[in-house]
């Protein structure tokens, strides 16, 4: 017996040094799940978690894998700024409130839209705050509760909530409210959850299980090609009808629920966006629902019967992309792999957000080369740069830009603190750290639409992927559409060179003929010391325009 417990004590011991081993490597190898396990939570009455105050994380981006800060501010809000009750009281606030999309933890945040959409309200002098009150997995139910409990909510002069086509499932699935035989909506209190939760939701590896859990039926499932394919068939035929509802309303789970689950979680839907508008307008405030683009015109006509306010960004993303709509990955706004918008996305939901929104506080429109102007300048301040150490490190950084005298320029402002130039061309050319960048004062509509070439010529050719050997240069060739920003103030170009050593780059832009020959309108080569950004000899002349 003595020998059986001896055993069992020692399978016991090698268990828990084994699972520490893991944790330990999870949490020095693979930091996927340090967002989640190290989070601070707290709950209140209605138990909505909130992030804790002052509270920082790390996530990896999705596409890249490259890690960044999270970082909570005073007020928990997923913003570098912190806010004062006096920073509230003497200003416009907007408060954005929404899920994952909102709350943008895949990306520093500098680049989620709340960032360069506070930085645009306040070029006007106006003093603006827009609040992040993003938060992942909330939906309409919860960030109603978010609103009503948050204890500055009477400062908030216009509430803006970003509608998800999951909020519908999150307010089946999460049942905090039901409603009565009167048809009112009634608060679920929620169940008091064991206390060993918090603690294994510490550790990195529930999360790990609970990845491999979710894995591992999806792939055998899919594994099973005619199992999928009949399934499918069947789902077609009898739930036609109840799919096509789904679409409408951006209900992915829509038709496995019956007709009564569907009618309650829609009434509970209108009645929370109907107490949510009439709690805001009480305050004083306005109210507005900003839909993603996805196709939910029902969604529309119930907001519609409200009365609510719809932003439509659906209409601004066709605008800027002209094969909208088109699957996620194959579109430049969302990331390759995640199911959120990219850091492109982001940008282009703050213009959208501004133009609207600069309306309801009641500012002057920018011309639109000087909006995207000022976007070239956020983004300028911030390239090679890392988020800051303190909490205000981002804010600084755009705030250094004269908010006071927005018509200046700006732009020449930006250049200058890149030096002078290594090549003065028809576009003068700067290094900026592993970057070039390409600026032309008087810019004409033909250097505008012209295509750029940029041969790089490694000091090892070895480095080149195989297509590109026989040619001995690798090609980033690019427009301005996709890499610059053209307005009345010039054009700007910025293109990342590779991280090896660089022996030559020969660059300049080029037009396409009649015939579709390729007709060269201006063109520079440079050679370069071992080390990007740094002048050699220059054996490139000024090409003629």
């Amino acid at each position: 017996m003595r020998n059986l417990f001896a055993k069992l004590g020692l399978l016991l011991a090698s268990c828990i040094v084994g699972l520490s081993l893991c944790e330990t490597s999870l949490r020095l190898f693979y930091p996927k799940y340090q967002y989640l396990a190290e989070a601070q939570f707290q709950r209140d009455g209605r138990q909505i978690f909130n992030r804790r105050p002052n509270s920082r994380s790390r996530k990896l981006h999705p596409d890249t894998l490259a890690p960044h800060s999270v970082y909570y501010n005073n007020l928990a809000l997923r913003q570098h700024r912190n806010f004062s009750a006096t920073d509230l009281t003497s200003a416009t606030n907007i408060g954005v409130f929404g899920d994952s999309f909102t709350e943008n933890a895949d990306m520093a945040a500098q680049y989620s839209f709340t960032e360069p959409l506070d930085y645009l309200l306040n070029l006007r002098g106006q003093r603006v705050n827009v609040l992040n009150f993003g938060r992942g997995n909330y939906g309409t139910d919860k960030l109603f509760q978010y609103y009503e409990h948050f204890r500055y909510s009477e400062d908030l002069d216009h509430v803006l909530y970003v509608y998800c086509p999951n909020d519908l499932s999150n307010i089946h699935a999460r049942e905090k409210f039901h409603l009565d035989e009167a048809g009112q909506l009634v608060w679920n209190k929620g169940i008091e959850e064991p206390w060993w939760i918090p603690l294994i939701g510490r550790l990195h590896m529930s999360y790990l299980i609970l990845d491999a859990g979710e894995r591992l039926p999806s792939l055998s499932y899919e594994n099973n090609d005619q199992h999928r394919r009949s399934e499918a068939r069947e789902g077609q035929n009898k739930n036609r009808e109840e799919k096509d509802r789904a679409m409408r309303y951006g209900f992915k789970n829509w038709w496995e629920l019956d007709n009564d689950d569907q009618k309650t979680t829609l009434k509970i839907f209108r009645l929370l966006i109907r107490r949510w508008k009439h709690l805001v307008e009480r305050n004083g405030n306005t109210f507005s629902v900003a839909l993603l683009p996805h196709f939910q015109p029902a969604v529309v006509d119930l907001l519609t019967a409200e009365d609510v306010d719809v932003i439509d960004l659906p209409a601004c993303f066709g605008a800027a992309d002209p094969a909208y709509p088109r699957p996620r990955h194959r579109s430049p706004y969302y990331f390759k792999k995640d199911l959120h918008w990219n850091e492109a996305g982001n940008r282009l939901v703050a213009v959208c957000l501004y133009r609207v929104l600069r309306e309801k506080i009641g500012q002057p429109r920018l011309s639109e080369g000087r909006l995207q102007e000022a976007i070239f300048q956020y983004y300028a301040a911030f390239r090679g740069k890392g988020e800051g150490k303190t909490a205000v490190g981002i804010r600084e950084k755009y705030l250094a830009l004269d908010l006071a005298e927005p018509l200046k320029d700006e732009s020449r402002k930006v250049m200058s603190r890149l030096d002078k130039p290594i090549i003065a061309s028809v576009f003068d050319l700067y290094p900026d750290g592993n970057r070039l960048i390409y600026f032309k004062e008087d810019c004409t509509p033909t250097h505008a639409r012209a295509r750029f070439f940029l041969h790089v010529i490694p000091v090892d050719g070895r480095v080149l992927p195989e297509d590109r050997r026989p040619d001995g240069f690798e090609n980033r060739d690019f427009s301005l559409a996709n890499r610059g920003i053209i307005s009345d103030r010039g054009c700007f170009a910025s293109r990342q060179l590779p991280a090896y050593p660089i022996r030559q780059i020969r660059t300049g832009q080029f037009l396409t003929d009649a015939q579709g020959n390729y007709v060269s309108l201006w063109e520079v080569e440079f050679y370069m010391d071992q080390g990007v950004g740094r002048r050699s000899t220059v054996a490139g002349k000024r090409a003629p325009s």
